[in-house]
């Protein structure tokens, strides 16, 4: 299993050098060739910079950020070139000379200005860009924005290397959705879509990061894990995102396709209603935690994909405490926890919700319907969309529910996913967990600008929630990328950020 480092720059007071790790713009590279990619997920949002559909046409290659997240963690220079922390609450954003998106408009400081307060003024703001954060943005000149922060914040930088902070033409917000053709500045340009099933896309011939390799591309956003399989073991597909763990034997066996596997920054976590009987009892929620056995979920779920979660963070990055055990698979300590709660397990008949974007959340909600079985709890299994759930999963209508949540997802740094899942006033608390001494914590972490002492914060507050049970924490995922072996250029990207890039050639 490959690993990749875990190396996330704060860059409190950044200046970095103009051109790093960028194209020159000077590429004389043929085009030909064209590829497939099978992407998980569709588009759900109309392609709302704030939603989750800005991660997609980033994968696709066509918007871009003003900061890069790079392959080894650190801050790179994108649409920006360099950016500084003026004082504790005020940062500038050099823009890169000559950039024109797709449309032949500049990429001028009014047009990222309008591009980001758009996020921030969206109905439900992207939680990496929203005003409880950043306060103000404003043009300096033409090629520098001011950024001002409600509170300093170390982490500014990582926030514009999100997919929400993805900037797009004027024109994209004129109508009654976003429109996507033409208005971004990547090395590919959307000539059709296909709402929910596929993208077409051709090169940008004028990308300032040179000439794409490949002439032409098409996105399809595929759900069954199945069938990506069979497109990529076919040739019908040259990239697929996500292939599930019961295919990899035969994937692996194929001579014509790689596979590729990485950690991914995402953990698979067993949601309780902590403000909910029995679970606003934390004995209770420590006796399910440990009568969930992680490691037959692992072997008989994933078929030893991925591991047994420590805490919400994998034992190999900073933010993991030292000696961090996972839990689990104790039906005598689950017993006896159940009788210190003063409840009998035999009482107990809660609802697991497992929505079907993430197909083995079945397989996996049968495996813990019938562990809580051998103690007397009663689990009835309720499937649908995920979309569908949020209202009452937001609300707080619900007893327990499988959650597959990405702790770097929202910006690449832990403090914002504390914030908005673990705090009493979170905005994605599905949880419904509530601590004030885990607010300090937290609020204490964020504001520490030093690294090191920034991640051992960091883990102290991921201990506490693993030994307070605030949910249980399940798996702590990876991902498998295919690849047909004529594809040259693509390397995964530890947060699935870049896909459809420039490099990408097909022999």
């Amino acid at each position: 299993m490959r690993r990749l480092r875990w190396a996330i720059g704060i860059a409190s007071v950044a200046m970095v050098a103009a051109g790093c790790g960028a194209g020159t713009g000077t590429d004389e590279t043929s085009q030909g060739g064209s590829l497939v990619y099978d992407e998980q997920i569709p588009p759900k949002a109309n392609w709302a910079p704030e939603t989750d559909d800005a991660h997609a046409l980033v994968r696709a290659g066509c918007l871009e950020t003003l900061v890069k997240y790079g392959y080894d963690g650190d801050p790179e220079p994108m649409l920006a070139t360099k950016w500084t922390q003026v004082d504790d609450t005020n940062w500038q954003f050099t823009l890169r000379d000559g950039v024109k998106f797709q449309n032949g408009d500049p990429m001028d400081a009014d047009a990222v200005v309008g591009a980001i307060d758009h996020v921030l003024k969206a109905q439900t703001p992207a939680r990496a860009l929203n005003p409880k954060v950043i306060s103000a943005v404003s043009a300096v000149d033409k090629s520098t924005v001011q950024v001002t922060t409600t509170a300093p914040d170390p982490v500014l930088p990582l926030r514009f290397a999100s997919p929400n902070s993805g900037i797009l033409a004027p024109e994209a917000y004129s109508g009654s959705q976003i429109n996507i053709k033409g208005t971004c500045t990547g090395p590919f340009t959307v000539t059709k879509e296909v709402p929910a099933q596929s993208l077409s896309l051709k090169a940008n011939k004028s990308y300032w990061g040179g000439k794409p390799k490949i002439a032409s591309a098409e996105v399809r956003f595929i759900v069954d894990g199945a069938t990506r399989t069979t497109q990529i073991q076919t040739g019908e597909a040259q990239i697929v995102r996500g292939i599930p763990a019961a295919s990899l034997a035969t994937v692996k066996g194929d001579d014509s396709v790689q596979t590729t596997t990485v950690a991914l920054p995402r953990t698979t976590v067993m949601l309780l209603n902590n403000k909910k009987p029995p679970f606003d009892n934390p004995l209770v929620r420590q006796a399910i935690q440990q009568a969930v056995d992680t490691k037959a979920i692992i072997d008989g779920v994933y078929e030893g994909s991925g591991e047994p979660a420590v805490g919400p963070f994998s034992p190999d990055t900073p933010w993991a405490a030292a000696d961090a055990q996972a839990v689990g698979g104790d039906m005598a300590q689950a017993q006896s926890l159940f009788q210190q709660a003063g409840v009998d397990p035999k009482s107990l008949s809660i609802t697991l919700l497992a929505y079907t974007d993430r197909p083995e959340f079945a397989d996996l909600a049968t495996v813990i319907q019938d562990q809580l079985k051998q103690l007397g709890v009663k689990v009835k299994i309720k499937t649908g969309e995920y979309a569908g759930m949020e209202p009452d999963l937001l609300a707080g209508n619900f007893d327990a529910a499988l959650f597959s949540r990405g702790y770097l997802v929202d910006v690449a740094d832990p403090g914002s996913y504390f914030v908005s899942d673990w705090t009493c006033d979170g905005g994605y608390n599905i949880a419904h967990y509530c601590d004030k001494q885990t607010d300090q914590m937290i609020a204490d972490a964020v504001a520490t600008k030093d690294q090191d002492s920034r991640n051992q914060k960091f883990a102290e507050i991921g201990a506490r929630l693993q030994s307070q049970a605030a949910s249980d924490f399940l798996v702590h995922e990876e991902a498998t990328w295919g690849l047909r072996s004529n594809v040259s250029g693509f390397k995964a990207h530890p947060l699935d950020y870049y896909v459809l890039t420039a490099d990408l050639s097909v022999d």
